[in-house]
């Protein structure tokens, strides 16, 4: 009886062998399905600081970091910087992405400056490279009693110059 049982069981142990070589392994088909796929690594309360000669230049401050292959993804951004006159710039935004230098800020993107200046922005593009914000989308640009709309600008933030497109302006002149 022993013997008849060892031998069922080899004989179904082989067959389950042979199964398994001739049978298609398992894979994951996240991409076809449309599904996100997961984050190389994620960062909670991440924050990363620009230094230079002069010392720190910049810091971002983030509630949450995805990181891919090829860009990050950042969440609940807060970005501080230093101008070359003094002035401290504060850009923050709810979502933005992180490739090669290039941070898109995206859904709710303001930037405000020490001396007044404020720019709100549908998506608004940062270079860190070169220290420009720019964007494609509608805008408004506010410095102290004035207001710009506009679809497209480019602001060289270290020069404090704005070039922009298609706007509508409203100046106010104090009075004298």
């Amino acid at each position: 009886m022993a013997v008849k049982f060892l031998l069922y069981a080899t004989v179904l142990f082989a067959g389950m062998m042979v199964f398994l070589l001739l049978k298609e392994p398992y894979t994951l088909h996240a991409k076809a399905t449309g599904a996100k796929a997961p984050a190389d690594i994620e960062l909670f309360h991440a924050r990363n600081f620009q230094i230079k000669p002069e010392g720190v230049t910049s810091i971002v401050n983030t509630q949450r970091v995805e990181r891919y292959k090829t860009f990050d993804k950042l969440y609940n951004i807060d970005a501080s910087h230093k101008t070359n006159q003094g002035l401290t710039g504060v850009l923050t935004s709810n979502e933005a992405t992180l490739r090669d230098g290039v941070i898109v800020f995206m859904k709710d993107s303001h930037y405000e400056r020490s001396d007044g200046v404020r720019l709100d922005g549908e998506e608004i593009v940062y270079d860190t490279k070169n220290e420009i914000l720019s964007s494609q989308k509608p805008f408004v640009f506010t410095q102290s009693q004035s207001r710009s709309h506009g679809l497209s600008f480019v602001y060289q933030m270290k020069e404090g110059t704005i070039s922009a497109n298609t706007i509508h302006s409203f100046i106010e002149t104090g009075k004298k």
